[in-house]
């Protein structure tokens, strides 16, 4: 039975769950999703969570598993509009209500739902059962056959049941920017109607947490069966920006009411957001119309004993530490759960984030097949499209990456790039698009669209030319660095280049003046930003990465664990994080 949590967002279907695994996938030839199949044998684990911390056997496993909880009768409201609300869930799901198929979803980083409504039952326990199979295909994201992270199965993120009106607010968009002291607020909001009759109503937004309410209203007609939106402009006479250093942030809340004369609300939908602008000038970067330096990490939202199911108290206390160490960028190569991405709006990070769309048609690992290539391109671009639908109104999430270390010099990578970055910006002309290269950035030649050049730089790491003591490492990574992304500041137009990765591994508890200790990660770091910061046209870079992650199994053959973090995977500080914190003018802790 599960525990219920949280009005707001819907209940929360939190607690023990029914599990088995399905190793040789006959469970849904045999019937596993019927209501009266006998699952008294199966395992009771608690969900959200993933199946690889179940049990030790289970780590690393990919392949088929079920799950299978009971909604109590009593949340069921035959009068409302109810819907089965998923988040992570890791790779391919299947969800059954009663016995009724729902559906399907591919993607394990993207939010996805089913209405519930027409399958409950208000007399009796309901039975949800899902099928999760974290076995990757090659025309499924990330589109390529190697894959570095691990893939953890099950549901990773909480299920809701979200209760509504039969007509309700389906999505509310927000931008807002700065308009001398206050600021134009701009929303979107779309109504869905599920009812037999068409409604006929306004849409009412006002800006809660300001001295100075601001409000707008429309009215609305929504078919029945159909979407309508209601596009609203409020005016903030005062507003003080979002950024790193002051991260406010206003609530916005939509109203929708019936026609009817003092009909009460329909519905009612509410978003944080943040006034600020993003944008290119010349070779610099600037947020609020000013040049920033991007100090930054690549970040995996994991940890060990957690895997990706992380408290929020376990997500604030990891992004305070990087927080103090100077931090002021993430990278991630996967869309984020929202409450990472809202905690990162109140802590103040600016984000980059791409679709988990990496090592495409790259021949690094073994020899590649074209042969699934358009049915990847339009999970991509799915994938974007629905990352941007989900995420859009987070002020921390400044720039959209299309794909990480691709064969993006090709000419079906160079016509991909294009098309998702035109698709970026005509969802979202608020913020820059990009895409990851691995070195020799010239030759990508769809940068001619992005806002900003984005390189992967390794200098002396994977490449052979590595040096053999500390006291090396200066005369192999200076010049090089700064000769490499000179040329790319001037080949590529004289736009912004930033340094999407860089960095080396050190393992904690080595010490010494060779590669892999603690003491020459640190300097190699330090004399690659130095590096860095000397080439001109560069706004900064982001490091490969905070914390140290394992990898998928069998990625490579000599090591079953990534050590490029400043901090390890159970976050225990390395000598590369004071390095760090001086490299960004912060200040190391733990």
């Amino acid at each position: 039975m599960v525990t219920i949590k949280g009005e707001n967002m819907g209940q929360e279907l939190y607690g023990l769950w029914r599990f088995q695994m399905d190793p040789y996938d006959w469970g849904e030839a045999d019937g596993w999703f019927a209501p009266a199949f006998d699952r008294s044998g199966w395992a009771v684990v608690m969900v959200p969570g993933a199946w690889d911390l179940y049990e030790e056997a289970l780590r690393d496993y990919e392949g088929v598993g079920w799950y299978a909880t009971e909604i109590p009768a009593h949340l069921v409201q035959p009068n409302a509009w109810q819907r089965l609300c998923f988040n992570y869930v890791n790779i391919h799901a299947k969800v059954w209500l009663n016995g009724h198929y729902l559906g399907e979803h591919v993607g394990g980083f993207l939010p996805f739902e089913f209405a519930a409504t027409p399958y409950l039952f208000a007399d009796r326990p309901n039975i949800l059962v899902v099928r999760v199979d974290n076995r990757p295909r090659l025309e499924w994201l990330p589109g390529s056959r190697t894959i570095e992270w691990v893939l953890y199965g099950g549901i990773l993120k909480p299920v809701r049941l979200v209760t509504t009106g039969r007509v309700y607010i389906s999505d509310l968009a927000v931008t807002a920017a700065p308009d001398g002291s206050g600021a134009e607020v701009c929303c979107r909001v779309e109504v869905t109607n599920v009812d037999t009759a068409s409604f006929y109503g306004e849409v009412i937004a006002q800006v809660l947490t300001t001295d100075t309410p601001a409000r707008a209203q429309s009215p609305i007609v929504c078919a029945a069966g159909e979407k309508a939106t209601a596009d609203l402009v409020l005016y903030l006479d005062r507003a003080r920006l979002w950024s790193p250093e002051t991260p406010v942030l206003y609530t916005l809340q939509a109203t929708l009411r019936a026609v009817e004369v003092d009909a009460p609300s329909v519905a009612q939908a509410a978003t944080r957001f943040g006034v600020r602008t993003i944008a290119v000038r010349g070779r610099d970067i600037l947020l609020n119309g000013e040049p920033i330096t991007i100090k930054g990490v690549c970040r995996y939202n994991e940890y060990a004993g957690y895997g990706m199911t992380l408290p929020a108290e376990v997500i604030r206390e990891d992004l305070l530490r990087a927080k103090r160490a100077g931090v002021n960028f993430i990278r991630i190569h996967y869309p984020q759960d929202p409450l990472t991405l809202d905690l990162m709006d109140e802590l103040g990070f600016m984000v980059m984030m791409e679709p988990n769309f990496c090592w495409w048609g790259v021949e690094w690992f073994e020899p590649v097949s074209h042969e699934h290539d358009e049915q990847i391109f339009a999970a991509a671009l799915r994938d974007l499209e629905a990352m941007i639908r989900a995420h859009k109104n987070h002020p921390c999430l400044v720039a959209w990456s299309m794909i990480n270390e691709s064969a993006t010099d090709t000419e079906a990578g160079i016509d991909i790039m294009r098309r998702m970055m035109r698709k970026a910006k005509a969802l979202d002309p608020t913020r820059l698009v990009t895409f990851v290269v691995a070195g020799s950035a010239q030759k990508h030649l769809a940068f001619d669209e992005a806002d900003f050049v984005s390189t992967n730089w390794y200098l002396g790491t994977f490449t052979p030319d590595k040096p053999r003591r500390i006291a090396d490492i200066e005369k192999v990574v200076h010049q090089g660095t700064v000769d490499y992304l000179t040329a790319v500041h001037a080949h590529l137009g004289g736009k912004p280049v930033v340094v999407t990765e860089f960095g080396t591994q050190g393992i904690y508890g080595l010490h010494g003046d060779t590669p892999y200790t603690e003491e020459y990660q640190a300097a190699y770091i330090e004399a690659m930003w130095s590096a860095i910061r000397s080439a001109p046209g560069v706004a900064g870079a982001v490091l490969w990465c905070w914390a140290d992650y394992p990898h998928r199994r069998n990625f490579i053959t000599y090591a079953p664990y990534g050590p490029y973090g400043v901090v390890t995977f159970d976050r225990k500080a390395k000598a590369s994080l004071t390095a760090l914190a001086r490299m960004f003018g912060g200040e190391a802790s733990g």
